[in-house]
């Protein structure tokens, strides 16, 4: 707070789901294939063309509202908001203006604060418009991709709480598939409206909108910034005119983009085209029932696993290296396995190939999960499993197979290893006359040396068992 100025921030969030299917009609949900590709005679509000309800929204919508702790509304309707513009073919948008699907929730944030959030609805989004060479070209790929308003209350009063609020809103969003949540894709955008006044005034102060802003380094830079502007724009008595604002990330700064005077009038009525729909409580039920684990969940089990703490936010914050982990986890039972070669060593091969999480498939992980299970099974060890995992990952080849390749295939012959430890228990006599008091100690000796003459592949477990069979016939 700059002199007892206190600011007061709401955000809303629009996000794309990660549908098969658009909104109200059944072409391709992907905005990012070759343009007007995903379109049919509903995207482009041909005659005729009747929209009906993608099931799977609604489905998606009532998980959300259920993890943000909201009342949910089984009476889906659907309104029109009436605007013209060059990227919305029918005039209008359908969403959920009196009927929004969930109602009255919260995040909680750290310290037990909560911010909570009015509302979430569905809807659909526009068609991309783009300016080339002073042509504006429209994309219809995006025109009925479904989204998901939510809607904050202004229960926020720095960047910090923003910035802690959408993380948790993101993950929610991710952990529950729900949507990918990359903003660099446009499938998470946020509209942050920010006002200024001085702490203990019963109205708030002029109120901003800041627009287009495309990462959470930069919402935090645009709140720091319009903070610091309009106090001072208090302290000097400069006159706020209520407006919208953009992001200009190169001069660091908020941009005027046009005055904002009134909530404008769209008069919004029902959506003729669309019935609404009463949902059964075993519907929503189950919708609940069939969803994912929270990422609050998630996080407590990593606790309990005695995760540190360093290890869980890298997780926390990336959904595909915890899918990735917790696959081999759940098989193997292994904490510190799953650590070591599900998250340290395959972000240091991918960083060595210059890739990414997305290029790892199934398959390459139940390699992971093979070769891991051989080292339980102490068939290989550590330094092995170093030479065989980029070989597993670049090849997806069996692990067995490339230790015979690599002649990394371990010795559990006992005749075999018996005549090798004899020979190397009778060359070191005056070990075996030790063991009676240092046993464990002589024991490593001998394998040590085991080891060394079969370069680390006579297998441990069959190894122990003969040596001591050895030693205890010798001291008969």
């Amino acid at each position: 707070m700059i002199n007892n100025l206190f600011p007061t921030i709401g955000i809303e969030v629009h996000c794309a789901l990660n549908t098969k299917s658009k909104m109200f009609s059944s072409s391709k949900s992907c905005h990012t294939d070759e343009p007007n590709t995903n379109i049919n005679q509903i995207d482009l509000a041909l005659p005729g063309a009747l929209p009906s309800v993608n099931k799977e929204v609604v489905v998606k919508a009532i998980r959300l509202a259920n993890a943000l702790n909201m009342s949910i509304n089984p009476l889906i309707r659907f309104d029109r908001k009436n605007y013209f513009y060059q990227d919305l073919p029918k005039g209008f948008q359908i969403t959920q203006q009196f009927y929004p699907i969930g109602s009255n929730g919260y995040i909680e944030l750290s310290n037990n604060r909560k911010v909570r959030v009015n509302r979430i609805h569905m809807e659909e989004d526009t068609a991309k418009e783009m300016t080339v060479n002073g042509h504006i070209l429209l994309d219809y790929n995006r025109a009925g991709i479904p989204l998901i308003e939510i809607v904050s209350e202004p229960d926020m009063h720095s960047a910090e709480d923003a910035i802690e609020y959408l993380t948790k809103l993101k993950q929610i969003l991710v952990f529950l598939n729900i949507s990918d949540g990359k903003m660099e894709n446009g499938s998470l955008r946020a509209d942050v409206n920010l006002s200024v006044s001085f702490k203990g005034d019963k109205k708030y102060g002029t109120r901003f909108e800041i627009k287009n802003i495309n990462s959470f380094n930069n919402i935090a830079k645009a709140i720091k910034y319009e903070i610091d502007r309009q106090s001072k724009c208090i302290l000097t008595d400069t006159p706020l005119k209520q407006a919208t604002l953009k992001w200009n990330d190169l001069e660091q700064k908020t941009e005027f983009m046009r005055s904002k005077e009134d909530v404008a009038d769209y008069h919004y009525f029902h959506e003729p085209n669309i019935f609404q729909i009463q949902l059964s409580k075993e519907f929503v039920d189950n919708s609940i029932k069939t969803m994912n684990k929270l990422p609050k969940v998630i996080y407590q089990e990593l606790k309990d696993l005695n995760v540190n703490e360093k290890i869980i936010d890298q997780l926390m914050d990336n959904f595909p290296l915890y899918q990735i982990f917790n696959s081999v986890y759940s098989t193997i039972k292994d904490i510190n396995l799953s650590i070591t070669w599900a998250i340290v060593e395959l972000l240091n091969y991918l960083k060595n190939k210059n890739s990414s999480l997305e290029t790892i498939t199934n398959q390459q992980i139940q390699l992971i999960i093979k070769m891991l299970t051989l080292i339980q099974r102490e068939e290989i060890n550590g330094k092995q499993a170093k030479v065989i995992y980029p070989i597993l990952l670049d090849q997806n080849k069996d692990p067995l197979e490339i230790m015979k390749e690599k002649g990394l295939l371990q010795i559990k012959d006992e005749k075999l290893l018996s005549e090798l430890l004899s020979k190397i228990v009778d060359a070191n006599p005056d070990m075996l006359k030790q063991y009676a008091d240092r046993g464990e100690r002589v024991l490593k000796f001998y394998l040590g040396m085991l080891m060394k003459e079969t370069h680390g592949q006579a297998n441990p477990v069959i190894a122990n068992k003969v040596l001591i069979n050895i030693i205890n016939n010798k001291l008969k």
